[in-house]
């Protein structure tokens, strides 16, 4: 994004995308949307190596796709259009391809991933590819899988990807495989995405040595009753301070940012990404535009994901 003035920023939020849609010969294209932790609490590390969360989270319309087309050699064969989608060994959507299709007898499959959502960014994105290529794989394939089935796949291939499998908005716990719905108010986010990536290992790693303790959580109901201006400074990441020690740009960004809006900016995740939510796309062109303008050239405006 490049614009000569703040004014010349488009205060228009993005709209909702459709879960999926048919492609010719059986085809099918899947939208696979981001996440944000509006509330992030973490526990000290249990005996199993894992910290427990417990965290309030909404999906935004900032969303990756996904093109499935059906092939008769039973290859599996991932193309993707970023860098950021590493070796196909280790992507998450061929990782469940090849989960959902062992043992099964099923036809092959092109995968076309086309990245938007940063990885390391704490958006959540690889996670929901792999939920979405679930969902898409098992419907091209006449799979007739249950929701207990598909549940223990997701939790399989990481700790976020039942999220992706649940509604537009949920309370995870445990190691993010217990998902509760959730209500919560409408909103838009100024989503600033930092060219920057957030080892989670890492900054879990920071978390555990600068001693940190998870705060007190929300009453899930604060969430419904108004909008985010009444209850936006409230909201809490325990895992901010570990990632601006892991990275010190992300401090000087989160600093900065928050200082031109006078607004709280939240990190989602592990980062690097950050919010701030606003009632509406109004307000939320109003931040924008006081950003400075490597900040603003960051920055997407997202609203709930409505499935």
């Amino acid at each position: 994004m490049n614009h000569d003035r703040a004014e010349d920023y488009p205060p228009e939020m993005l709209g909702a995308m459709p879960e999926s849609c048919p492609l010719g010969a059986g085809g099918l294209l899947l939208h696979a949307p981001a996440k944000i932790n509006l509330n992030l609490l973490v526990a000290p590390r249990g005996a199993d190596g894992f910290h427990p969360v417990d965290s309030m989270v909404s999906k935004v319309t900032l969303y990756d796709s996904i093109e499935l087309r059906p092939r008769s050699d039973g290859r599996i064969v991932l193309t993707c259009s970023s860098a950021a989608c590493g070796p196909p060994e280790h992507n998450l959507v061929m990782r469940a391809a090849e989960l959902l299709s062992a043992g099964r007898d099923v036809c092959g499959v092109d995968i076309k991933l086309t990245k938007v959502i940063p990885p390391g960014a704490g958006l959540g994105g690889g996670s929901s590819d792999a939920a979405a290529a679930l969902r898409g794989l098992s419907e091209i394939w006449g799979l007739e899988l249950g929701a207990a089935d598909m549940g223990a796949m997701a939790g399989e291939l990481g700790s976020d990807v039942p999220l992706f499998l649940g509604p537009p908005a949920a309370r995870i716990t445990g190691r993010g495989e217990c998902v509760e719905r959730l209500e919560v108010s409408e909103f838009a986010a100024v989503i600033l995405m930092a060219p920057l990536a957030c080892s989670t290992v890492e900054v879990y790693g920071a978390y555990d040595r600068l001693g940190a303790r998870a705060s007190r959580q929300l009453d899930t109901g604060l969430l419904s009753t108004g909008r985010p201006s009444l209850w936006r400074r409230r909201l809490h990441n325990d895992l901010t301070e570990a990632a601006e020690h892991v990275c010190r740009e992300l401090s000087l960004l989160r600093s900065r940012a928050q200082a031109a809006v006078d607004i709280p900016v939240h990190m989602t995740g592990s980062g690097s990404a950050m919010f701030i939510l606003c009632d509406d796309v109004t307000e939320a062109g109003g931040v924008v535009r006081r950003l400075d303008d490597d900040l603003r050239d960051m920055c997407v405006i997202a609203g709930p994901n409505p499935w």
